[in-house]
C-alpha cells in the first residue's frame, strides 16, 4: 500500500460479525469445559486416602552421611554457570552449536537417569 493512508487490519483482529460469532462460540465451549470439570475436583482424594491407608509409612528413611543434597545444590549452581561460560567462550570462536551443547548435555543426563530407573 505505497502512498496510501489506509491501514490493513489483520483478519484475526477484524470486527466482522463472523469473527465475533466465532469468539463467542469459543468462549461458550471453554466455559462449558470448565463447568463440566468442576465435578471432577476432589475425585482423586479418595484414591490417595486409600493408598495411604494401605501402605502407611512408619518412619522416614534418612541417611545423615549422604552428600546428595549438597551435591545437587552445587550442581544446580555450577551447571548453568559452566554452560554459559562454555557457550560464551565458543561463541567468540564463531561456534553456533550452543543449543546442541545444552540439549546434548540434557539428553545425556536424561538417558542416563532413565537407564538407572529401568
Amino acid at each position: 500500500l505505497k502512498g496510501s493512508d489506509r491501514t490493513v487490519t489483520p483478519r484475526v483482529l477484524s470486527t466482522s460479525p463472523r469473527n465475533n460469532m466465532m469468539m463467542r462460540i469459543l468462549l461458550l465451549v471453554c466455559s462449558a469445559a470448565i463447568a463440566l470439570a468442576q465435578e471432577l475436583r476432589g475425585a482423586a482424594e479418595g484414591v490417595v486416602a486409600v493408598a495411604a491407608a494401605e501402605f502407611p509409612m512408619k518412619e522416614v528413611p534418612t541417611d545423615p552421611t549422604s552428600g546428595l543434597a549438597i551435591a545437587s545444590l552445587a550442581c544446580a549452581i555450577v551447571a548453568p554457570i559452566a554452560g554459559i561460560g562454555i557457550m560464551l567462550y565458543l561463541k567468540e570462536k564463531g561456534w553456533w552449536g550452543a543449543c546442541g551443547l545444552i540439549g546434548g548435555v540434557i539428553m545425556i543426563f536424561w538417558v542416563y537417569t532413565a537407564y538407572l530407573a529401568f
